[in-house]
């Protein structure tokens, strides 16, 4: 790994922004498409699993793409491959071919997002590392604000077809930061390479900790589906008020990205884990208890802000706990993980939805949330003293 400058840190920020911009625009437009289209509630769910399951059946592949091969080519083939994708669901308009172009441009989003994942930690040193994915996250966050509205208007004044190039645009853009960053991350060895499971089951924290976020994003997740009947028909707000809420959240999320880069070591790092679990679970509940939808602003600063420091500090913890060589695999199975988990949430929500009332359910997410930090943390804290022994990283 050769030296960084702040250089290839800011490229490297600015993409994984930029990167987010354009997906989160190109899943506004199409699910705007899929609705005019005629497509329901089963249509637009196909349409979010069609993007995530690549995530979890290729991250076996992506991984040991990313630690075998240079990660310039392979930011280079994968932007170039995922703008073109977007050019050309710009110009179809059919459900089923829009739901296969989607899970390919899933695929390829396995292979750019764990490479850009596992090259960050290689900019920097380990003193930095929290600072720098705290920057990494709050331009994400930023580019998560803006996008819904930019794809809104360009949506509703020209169709989706702007909106999908325009995200070709920003793939085109990450591929010229990929191959502008003069940090390369190349594989260590040529021979057989352990899975990421089998890397990640080796450190009792990391198998812990993965657990612990996994069941968190399914119970958590859940209330993503009725959300929007929360505000809208129990609380009889306006739609307007539906959006000041969303965004409010993510403005949370900015502020906890931002603060979350103040701690360093592990043992830090578990109790930020278990502190923002702790106030995300209490401000679902309190959503549930929201007399009005104004007593939902000071939720939703609360729970953003958790959400963004949990964010934080689970993938620091994780980096910082990968062996170098790994890292690929290892940021491929934290995908996998986190995809699969919100795929069962949507699933549990959706049926849930059917038999129980969206307060309820967001007092169900709240307290069987409280689950994980309370039963957990202890046991991730004692995993966390410990230093994996050297992984062996080759297949045995």
């Amino acid at each position: 790994m050769s030296f960084t400058s702040a250089r290839d840190l800011w490229l490297s920020v600015g993409a994984r922004g930029v990167s987010l911009l354009g997906d989160e625009a190109a899943l506004i437009a199409l699910t705007l498409r899929v609705h005019d289209a005629g497509g329901g509630p089963g249509a637009v769910a196909a349409l979010f699993v069609a993007g995530m399951v690549p995530l979890v059946a290729c991250a076996p592949l992506a991984g040991r793409l990313v630690d075998r091969y240079d990660s310039r080519p392979l930011l280079l083939w994968s932007g170039l491959a995922q703008a073109a994708l977007c050019v050309v669901l710009a110009g179809v308009h059919g459900v089923p071919i829009t739901l296969a172009l989607v899970a390919v441009l899933g695929a390829g989003q396995a292979v750019n997002g764990a490479t850009w994942q596992a090259l960050l930690p290689g900019l920097v040193g380990p003193e930095r590392l929290p600072t720098v994915l705290g920057l990494s996250q709050s331009a994400r966050t930023a580019a998560g604000i803006v996008a819904p509205a930019i794809a809104g208007v360009l949506t509703g004044r020209y169709g989706a077809s702007v909106p999908l190039l325009l995200s070709a645009a920003t793939f085109l853009a990450v591929t010229a930061a990929g191959i502008a960053v003069r940090t390369r991350r190349t594989a260590s060895s040529n021979g057989p390479m352990r899975g990421g499971y089998a890397i990640v089951r080796d450190d009792g924290a990391l198998v812990t900790l993965l657990a612990l976020l996994g069941g968190f994003i399914v119970l958590g997740a859940m209330v993503n589906v009725v959300d929007v009947f929360l505000v809208r028909d129990t609380l009889h707000a306006s739609a307007t008020w539906y959006g000041l809420v969303g965004g409010i959240w993510a403005v949370g999320m900015l502020l906890g990205s931002v603060a979350g880069g103040r701690w360093h070591s592990q043992r830090a790092l578990v109790r930020v884990i278990v502190c923002s679990a702790t106030v995300l679970s209490l401000a679902m509940a309190g959503y549930a208890a929201a007399p009005t939808v104004a007593w939902l602003l000071p939720m939703a600063v609360a729970g953003g802000a958790a959400n963004g420091l949990l964010n934080l500090g689970t993938s620091t913890m994780i980096m910082l706990r990968a062996p170098a060589e790994a890292r690929g695999r290892i940021a491929a199975t934290v995908n996998a993980v986190t995809s699969a988990a919100l795929i069962g949430a949507y699933l549990l929500g959706g049926v849930l939805a059917g038999v129980a009332t969206p307060r309820q359910m967001f007092l169900a997410a709240g307290l069987l949330g409280l689950l994980a930090p309370i039963a957990g943390g202890g046991r991730l804290a004692r995993a966390a003293a410990y230093q994996p022994r050297p992984a062996t990283l080759l297949s045995r």
